[in-house]
């Protein structure tokens, strides 16, 4: 795709979004334009591959809407720099069922696993998901998903079916993918907290593939990135089936916040001991709120992989520390420092659906991020 016609499409977007209130006021279809832009600085230390300089992390741009009251819809893309192209995400329907109780969603979406995973990328706290999310969450799948919500907003659930092959327009085994989220907490729908608020997920993903790269295998790496040692995960391709599941628990009470996230993946779970793969991985992050504009964050971030290629793997360890500052309703500058423990350098680079184009965690890096989220 030339630029030309990335730049045509671009202002197609654009301009669609600002006449869709004037399409409502005539009683046409409802259209709304969304967007992401973060950008930054990316600093890292020579081990994992030296100085980066300034980036865009993510360009994307989105139509919502509704249709009378039958259904609503969402198309987004993103702007991929590295492979210069658009990347469409989401391109979805959803019908309500029952009220809030049940809709049914199909298209292109997110898969029903992972509490972080699900996250949209302006709702992160941190500049990037965790390792496990990246690495282990099926991501956007193409399917259909029944969700809804009760007892005031305090239980929400999820449900779908997918092809299993990622956004891809295929199934190249006959065989899905199945996901289902629960999760619960004390409030419902606020956006400020006074009193003490828990929340408690889990979920569980099966699937059967004929050959994904969806086993994650930590390879050597010094001569790839210029780094004296050190691992450095990739993805390989995996025939057979596999169970994803996790937990995850957070409360929050007045500025303070601590939130935990275990997620594991089990390859070929009914196979013996020896041959059965699993990668499991997990973190810990606390925060404080001051003055409703300022955050301080700090998080352990842990990963193991299924497998080695060439070398032993071993876990990757991370200790992030990070501050946003909200100067604007849509607006956030980040700032964030990772350090690698036990020789840690890298994390994983991208998400398994292929869709993450953020900055992989490195040893002694820092990340400055300007987002503008609408």
């Amino acid at each position: 795709m030339t630029r030309a016609t990335i730049t045509g499409t671009l202002a197609c977007l654009m301009l669609a979004g600002l006449a869709g209130p004037l399409w409502a006021q005539e009683d046409q279809p409802e259209l709304r334009l969304d967007g992401l832009l973060r950008t930054g600085l990316r600093l890292e230390s020579r081990d994992a591959g030296g100085v980066k300089g300034f980036e865009i992390y993510d360009a994307r741009l989105g139509l919502t809407g509704r249709v009378g009251i039958i259904f609503d819809y969402a198309v987004r893309a993103e702007y991929d720099f590295d492979d210069d192209k658009v990347r469409l995400l989401d391109a979805s329907l959803s019908f309500p069922i029952r009220d809030e109780l049940l809709r049914l969603d199909a298209g292109i979406l997110k898969s029903s696993s992972g509490l972080e995973a699900m996250l949209d990328k302006g709702e992160l706290q941190l500049v990037e998901r965790a390792q496990a999310a990246l690495a282990l969450s099926p991501g956007r799948q193409l399917g259909f998903d029944l969700r809804g919500r009760a007892f005031e907003g305090r239980f929400r659930y999820w449900g779908g079916m997918f092809n299993g092959n990622g956004p891809a327009f295929e199934n190249d085994d006959n065989s899905f993918l199945f996901a289902f989220r629960g999760e619960y907490n004390t409030v419902g729908d606020v956006e400020f907290f006074e009193d003490l608020v828990l929340q408690a997920g889990a979920d569980v993903a099966f699937a059967d593939d004929s050959a994904l790269a969806v086993l994650p295998v930590a390879t050597s790496a010094g001569a790839e990135e210029s780094s004296p040692g050190g691992q450095l995960i990739r993805f390989a391709e995996f025939t057979g089936s596999r169970v994803i599941w996790g937990a995850d628990l957070a409360f929050r009470y007045l500025n303070y916040s601590l939130l935990g996230e275990y997620t594991r993946a089990d390859y070929d779970p009914t196979a013996s001991s020896s041959e059965s793969l699993a990668s499991e991985g997990y973190y810990i992050e606390g925060g404080y709120t001051l003055w409703g504009a300022l955050d301080f964050l700090a998080r352990y971030d842990s990963f193991k992989p299924a497998a080695g290629l060439g070398i032993v793997p071993k876990r990757n360890q991370f200790l992030i520390f990070g501050l946003n500052l909200y100067p604007g309703f849509h607006a956030k500058i980040g700032f964030q420092y990772a350090v690698g423990l036990d020789d840690t350098l890298l994390g994983p680079s991208e998400s398994i659906d292929g869709t993450n184009t953020g900055p992989a965690l490195a040893h002694k890096q820092f990340l400055l991020n300007m987002q503008v989220a609408f």
